[in-house]
């Protein structure tokens, strides 16, 4: 199991090439939260092609979400991280994404044009994307923030960060409630189960450990997950919702 966690990530269709080698465990939260949203748009009969992304936090899971989404032709318009951030209106090429993820700072952005920590949060918000993964710390999206985006066309949360919004409650709050009921909110018990997903399909017998299959698992357990979702709520909200009653029923 160890070794599967620390495998060296070799496709290059999976992690850039460059000075580092990333392994399974730096890549793979990302890589499931940004195929949450690949296959949400696919469950909707749409395509994530050209859709905007804000994405909150450069970290492991942000970045990396960032590259996939990217690499999929999502438009990366907004990157807020704790010292500030990037807004680009046409969005960052891959080639962009790409350098922006290579050249961080240990786990924060790094760039030449980074506007200063209380600039961004003023104007990110409403800066206008269809997708937005909080992937920085827990409990820090509040309502505002999540009506600021909805008025900018937001369709889509996938929850990169456990429990994202600023709310006490230990799994869902208000403010979850309230985008649950607003927009498709995929819960992060789905879009960022990359590495409990990893250790279930290490210890599967019979099985070729490779990148390619390690990955290629997560993405269709993430698939599974939403189409069992879907097929019992295809109204395009209350996912989370249906999503917890689907668990829930399974424990019981």
């Amino acid at each position: 199991m160890r070794k599967g966690v620390i495998l060296s990530v070799t496709d290059t269709a999976l992690a850039p090439s460059g000075s580092r080698v990333y392994t399974v465990a730096d890549m793979i939260t990302g890589y499931g939260v940004a195929h949450s949203v690949i296959h949400h748009y696919r469950l909707s009969g749409s395509s994530i092609k050209n859709k905007r992304a804000i994405i909150q936090g450069w970290g492991n899971v942000g970045a990396a979400a960032g590259l996939y989404l990217a690499q999929a032709g999502a438009k990366i318009t907004g990157i807020i991280d704790r010292n500030g951030g990037l807004i680009s209106t046409e969005g960052f090429s891959f080639e962009e994404v790409t350098s922006l993820f290579l050249n961080r700072d240990g786990n924060q952005l790094k760039a030449e044009n980074m506007m200063p920590a209380s600039e961004i949060q003023e104007k990110i918000w409403s800066s206008g994307a269809e997708i937005f993964i909080p992937a920085a710390a827990s409990r820090l999206v509040n309502r505002d923030q999540i009506d600021a985006m909805i008025d900018n066309g937001l369709e889509v949360v996938s929850c990169g960060a456990n429990v994202p919004f600023a709310d006490p409650e230990i799994f869902f709050g208000p403010t979850g409630t309230y985008c649950d009921a607003k927009i498709a909110l995929i819960p992060d018990f789905i879009s960022n189960c990359g590495m409990a997903r990893v250790f279930a399909f290490l210890i599967t017998e019979n099985i070729e450990v490779t990148d390619r299959n390690i990955f290629d698992d997560v993405s269709n357990t993430i698939f599974t997950a939403l189409q069992k979702v879907y097929e019992k709520n295809s109204t395009g909200t209350r996912i989370a919702e249906t999503a917890f009653g689907i668990a829930l029923q399974k424990l019981n």
